[in-house]
């Protein structure tokens, strides 16, 4: 038996199930690049941002600045942790940058938490020890 039309009984494409199913384009790939932060997060901004004073001395340096960043020390996943926590700094634009900077203010917060709780306690809320 020789099959001369095999269009009925091969389809090297696979069907969609649904023909309405937008495709997506080049446009929708670039639009994906920077994620919205969720109505959770930018409500525990707006209640960390409403006690602290933009301009100041910086907390790491002392230098006074019109414009001081509020600086989450633990990032990351324990960002929400850190803003609950009060582990906020309010920084300078060089301080905010300074890698260094970061690490001693880990440290420094670390001391802070371990006067009033264990250091287990601080392992379990953060992950990690910053002191040695």
């Amino acid at each position: 038996m020789i099959v001369k039309d095999l269009s009925n009984s091969f389809n090297p494409y696979p069907k969609s199930p649904n023909k309405n199913v937008k495709k997506e384009t080049k446009s929708d790939k670039k639009n994906m690049g920077i994620k919205k932060k969720s109505s959770k997060q930018a409500k525990l901004e707006r209640d960390r941002d409403k006690d602290l004073i933009k301009k100041g001395k910086c907390e790491y340096c002392g230098k006074y600045s019109n414009r001081l960043d509020p600086h989450e020390v633990y990032g990351g996943s324990n960002r929400k942790r850190s803003i609950k926590n009060k582990f906020v700094a309010l920084l300078c634009r060089n301080c905010h940058d300074d890698n260094k900077v970061i690490e001693e203010l880990k440290k420094k917060y670390q001391r802070e938490y371990e006067k009033e709780h264990t250091r287990e306690e601080f392992i379990k809320l953060i992950g990690k020890s910053y002191l040695k």
